[in-house]
């Protein structure tokens, strides 16, 4: 296996227009990665956002599934297989699901 500092000289060996497809291919692999960042950073605020809702409305829809987008209702009901069809047919390609409970009562356990 060669070490970084050959891999190093060996690139600058290499005539210029290689070295230019090197940078490239860097540049682009630059590019993916910070889009995926981007991506990830997007989803915790959509995920955020719903944990905001759910906080706010959690009395409106007691014992029901909710979907969200971000800070949108898109679906409701007591069937979340139903709900996670309505937000499929409503274009929502990964649905978020909630089944909201009162979590407030002490669990029996035990």
């Amino acid at each position: 296996m060669q070490s970084v500092n050959e891999i190093i000289e060996a690139i600058h060996n290499l005539p210029k227009g290689e070295r230019e497809k090197i940078r490239e291919i860097l540049a682009e692999e630059e590019k993916l990665q910070v889009d995926k960042d981007k991506e990830v950073q997007e989803q915790i605020a959509r995920y955020k956002k719903a944990r905001n809702w759910i906080n706010e409305h959690s009395e409106e829809y007691m014992n029901q599934w909710v979907c969200l987008d971000g800070d949108k209702l898109i679906a409701f009901g007591t069937d979340g297989v139903e709900v996670h069809r309505k937000a499929k047919e409503a274009g929502i390609e990964t649905p978020f699901l909630h089944h909201i409970v009162d979590e407030s009562l002490p669990f029996g356990g035990w």
